[in-house]
């Protein structure tokens, strides 16, 4: 294996009432997966993995589906751990928290998971899956703020202005060994 793809899952259905890692995809969400699964059709793909949360795995199963293509579940893909943190209504003040987790990677400020053990456990379950699925061509879907601390620090790229021009689904080519887009 060459290179892989990083997916970016689609758009949930936020739900004030549960934990974001919870909730599922909208109905935009599985419409703009279809439309993905679309854009991916001739990239050859074998294999599709998912993080543990749910709006992960429907992106991962409908592009599977939609490709005819196996899907897998896999751990130390989901988002930084802020499963103790509550909806956060305002997009100001959840971009604020985002960036002062990015300043202070050190620093558990935003969640129970600092930004570098977020990192540390995407790099390591990254290293495990490659060796896994050798001779696959496979894409993983998972969460906004980790593949942008798993991008940013593997190709010296600011973390926050990454996560910031990712969309819902945002596709990513990554090379192999050196992970660069």
């Amino acid at each position: 294996m060459d290179y892989f793809y990083l997916i970016r899952h689609s758009y949930p259905e936020k739900d004030t009432t549960m934990p974001a890692n919870q909730w599922r995809l909208s109905h935009q969400g599985r419409k703009a997966a279809k439309n993905l699964a679309g854009q991916l059709k001739d990239f050859g793909l074998t294999m599709m993995i998912s993080s543990i949360e749910a709006k992960a795995i429907e992106t991962s199963q409908i592009v599977a589906n939609e490709l005819g293509i196996p899907f897998s579940i896999a751990n130390g893909f989901h988002e930084q751990d802020r499963s103790n943190i509550g909806f956060l209504a305002s997009k100001d003040q959840f971009e604020s928290k985002i960036k002062k987790l990015m300043e202070k990677p050190d620093e558990c400020v935003f969640g129970l998971e600092s930004a570098n053990q977020a990192y540390n456990r995407f790099h390591h379950a990254l290293g495990g899956l490659i060796n896994d699925f050798e001779g696959e061509k496979i894409a993983l879907v998972t969460h906004g703020t980790v593949m942008s601390l798993f991008i940013a620090k593997t190709n010296n790229l600011d973390p926050f202005e990454f996560w910031k021009s990712l969309d819902m689904p945002t596709l990513v080519k990554i090379s192999l060994p050196d992970y660069q887009i």
